[in-house]
């Protein structure tokens, strides 16, 4: 029998360890790094899963360093993806960053579609909810479904983020302000479809998953079981002495941000504000800046209002090094924690890494390096989002604990390794391979992705 494994990405591991080793075949030693013009990296998007089919598309990274003289820093930057899973999952983006297109303020403008047919849906309040990773495993007596603990989720998001500096032009003090809109489509997995690919032997059960469960037991609110249109204002402010913002060798930046969805720009009749903070902070270990020691604390809370469960694990930010903004778990703050296994109203994120720059060169007047990090994750619900869960007591009985702990959240923790490749220092594909602490969280996850996590 097949196991639903989250991203078995051979073939993107091949293709990553194919793209370091062909630089390193070729490159010649260059101790000369500057970069002026145009310059762009492009990559196949391929993955495969067992229930979401392959993965196939492409990214590319187009870069403007106008005469070199800000470099590493980049006049304009587009990134843009689009791919497709063969059972239906859809991913198209387009994001636009530069400091230059009005003077003296930095632009970003994000567009993105995303169908996920199988998002992950754990419940709330971190460990409140109980995880039982035998339900999603076909060779386990106690199997249900391999997607007992997913849902569909369609997202469209306009973003758009403004800075610019308070004082004279080299201050590190930026004001920041933006806005964001969001549209989802959520409802439960479409097992149909999800099984047109499969075999008799591995067809997926006609069986409610936990969200539908969940709304059944009136825990989601059935206003919101099928998401909605929501916008928000944010505006806050930024601290940054980095050196170099793909991979910084030194400074901080710090972001606080102050969120507010007004009821006129939301589908439902209640608003919510929300406030955002981000620490990050980096040292060179080394005269030569190849050892790095970088950390991130971030810190999440809800001050008035209702925020809809499925905005529940947005984060907000000035930057987006992913399609996605959100946690806590998977790719972008807990590497391999299950992806969104730590949600609520309010929360504290932190991350540690050692950065490694192994070696570096010059190719066709392209400044390669290759580097390596070592990481360790944490998160934790501070403040839970809250649940009636009478009819789940009444429904359930004796299976009540099977589903439910009464008590507080405590730290969920994961740790592990990563792999780096670096063209003209801003476009860094990266191979992180994370491990759960606590089973309760999951077991691993690999992830190939673009840019340093922080």
């Amino acid at each position: 029998m097949k196991k639903n494994l989250y991203i078995p990405k051979q073939i993107a591991v091949i293709l990553f360890i194919g793209f370091v080793i062909n630089i390193g075949l070729l490159a010649q030693k260059d101790t000369t790094y500057t970069k002026e013009g145009f310059t762009f990296g492009l990559l196949p998007a391929i993955s495969f899963d067992a229930d979401l089919g392959f993965q196939y598309g492409g990214l590319t990274n187009l870069y403007w360093y106008g005469d070199g003289s800000r470099y590493p820093e980049y006049d304009h930057s587009l990134y843009m993806e689009a791919s497709k899973y063969t059972a239906g999952s859809t991913l198209l983006r387009c994001y636009y960053d530069s400091p230059m297109t009005i003077r003296n303020i930095r632009t970003t403008v994000d567009l993105t579609y995303f169908r996920d047919l199988t998002m992950d849906f754990y419940g709330f309040n971190g460990y409140q909810s109980v995880y039982d990773k035998e339900w999603e495993d076909d060779s386990s007596n106690e199997y249900i479904s391999r997607v007992f603990y997913r849902h569909h989720r369609d997202m469209f998001r306009i973003l758009t983020n403004f800075k610019g500096r308070l004082g004279s032009t080299d201050s590190p003090w930026e004001w920041m302000a933006g806005f964001t809109f969001f549209d989802f489509n959520i409802k439960s997995i479409d097992i149909e479809k999800l099984n047109r690919k499969q075999d008799e032997e591995n067809a997926l059960p006609e069986l409610p998953g936990l969200y539908d469960k969940y709304i059944d037991w009136g825990i989601i609110k059935k206003e919101e079981a099928n998401g909605g249109s929501h916008a928000y204002l944010k505006a806050g402010l930024s601290y940054d002495t980095r050196d170099i913002l793909a991979n910084p060798s030194k400074g901080i930046w710090t972001e606080l941000f102050f969120i507010y969805m007004p009821s006129f720009f939301s589908s439902f009749d209640h608003s919510y504000t929300r406030i955002n903070l981000f620490h990050r902070q980096y040292f060179a270990l080394s005269s030569k800046r190849n050892l790095i020691f970088a950390y991130r604390i971030g810190l999440q809370h809800k001050l008035s209002g209702d925020i809809p469960f499925y905005l529940l694990p947005h984060m907000a930010s000035s930057v987006l090094t992913s399609a996605t903004s959100q946690g806590l778990g998977g790719a972008k703050t807990l590497r391999g924690i299950s992806r969104n296994r730590v949600v609520g109203d309010g929360n504290l994120l932190a991350n540690i890494e050692l950065r490694w720059k192994i070696w570096r060169t010059k190719l066709f007047k392209q400044d390669f390096y290759l580097g390596s990090n070592y990481f360790v994750d944490m998160g934790m619900i501070t403040q839970k989002y809250k649940i009636d869960l009478t009819e789940a007591r009444n429904q359930l009985g004796s299976d009540y604990p099977l589903y439910f702990k009464e008590a507080n959240d405590k730290l969920h923790f994961s740790y592990g390794i990563g792999l780096k490749g670096a063209l003209n220092e801003n476009f860094v594909l990266s191979a992180d391979y994370g491990i759960a602490a606590n089973k309760q969280d999951g077991t691993s996850g690999l992830y190939i992705t673009l840019n340093y996590l922080f």
